[in-house]
């Protein structure tokens, strides 16, 4: 007689629809069955999510309630990087999904591009480099400023923001942040680093490089707008490496566009994919949202993100799970 082999146990169905670490992405294949489809359409979403169990996203794809209503098997959203803002957290809640996502991993490498994109906005090099590229030679116009006893203001001291704080600090500049709950406790901390706790107005006001590098929530959205952006000095510039929506865009545009304020370099649109007006101006350096692109940083999210999957789907509760 002849006997039937055990069937193996299914395995749960994880679909990947952002970009992430190779390492990370072949250990997912040999634990999950996976699928994957790039930056996909809402409508899209809606069909690849049926069937499956678990879905990886970063902030380039837009998980609204339509779509987690309709994934009926959806038992856990992995967000591979910090942030939900991109998540309807309510309908993930409604239907008892878990979302969890990897905070902090990358505050290092936020906070290095950060300063990157300081330099370059305030040496011109995007502009440089357009200029070479068209057979400009142009250097009167590409005279910028030296960062050494200047001042950083950072809105948002938070993990990110305390790393640049020590990188602004280390080419020469004075830091001054804010934070939303300052306490005496809290200044005398950040004295101890070099930096002075300010209100926010007052950061606008002293820093020659205001740098955003707090949350969004209810209380940021639209956090700079044009009375904001008026306070600011004249030539100063503007880091933007928070959220898009920090930022009232088209305020933005008008300060740069009569030189209120001498530049400004973003690292997220209020839209991901999508034109922006900034992409007019040439006082403007624009990165599509690679704070968290470093190889080291993926490394370690990606190790993470496995370790956070796994529980989830073992029914256990993920270190950062949200909901």
């Amino acid at each position: 007689m002849n006997s039937v082999p055990p069937s193996s146990p299914a395995r749960h169905k994880v679909l990947v629809v952002d970009p992430i670490a190779p390492q990370a992405l072949e250990e997912l294949r040999a634990a999950y069955d996976v699928s994957m489809h790039m930056q996909p359409s809402t409508s899209e979403l809606v069909d690849l999510l049926q069937g499956k169990d678990a879905i990886v996203l970063r902030s380039g794809v837009k998980l609204p309630a339509e779509v987690i209503d309709a994934a009926a098997q959806l038992r856990v959203i992995a967000r591979a990087g910090n942030g939900t803002d991109n998540i309807d957290l309510a309908a993930a809640e409604r239907a008892g999904i878990q979302v969890f996502n990897i905070p902090s991993v990358s505050s290092g490498a936020v906070a290095e591009l950060a300063l990157g994109l300081t330099y370059a906005v305030t040496r011109h090099i995007a502009l440089a480099d357009r200029q070479i590229r068209s057979n400009l030679w142009k250097k009167s116009e590409l005279a910028g400023i030296e960062l050494a006893d200047k001042t950083m203001g950072i809105v948002g001291m938070g993990g990110i923001g305390s790393r640049l704080a020590a990188l602004a600090r280390g080419v020469g500049m004075r830091v001054v942040g804010s934070v939303s709950r300052p306490t005496p406790e809290r200044e005398s901390e950040f004295a101890r680093a070099g930096v002075k706790l300010i209100a926010n107005d007052e950061v606008l006001r002293q820093a020659d490089v205001v740098a955003l590098t707090c949350p969004l929530n209810d209380h940021t959205r639209n956090l700079i707008t044009a009375a904001e952006l008026a306070t600011m000095k004249p030539g100063a510039y503007l880091v933007n490496v928070s959220r898009g929506g920090v930022v009232d865009e088209n305020d933005l545009y008008d300060a740069l566009a009569r030189r209120h304020i001498a530049g400004a370099a973003i690292d997220v649109l209020a839209v991901e994919r999508e034109p922006s007006r900034l992409t007019e101006l040439d006082n403007v350096v624009l990165t599509p949202h690679i704070g968290a692109m470093s190889v080291d940083s993926q490394n370690r999210i990606g190790a993470m993100l496995l370790d956070g999957l796994a529980l989830a789907l073992a029914g256990q509760d993920a270190p950062t799970r949200i909901v």
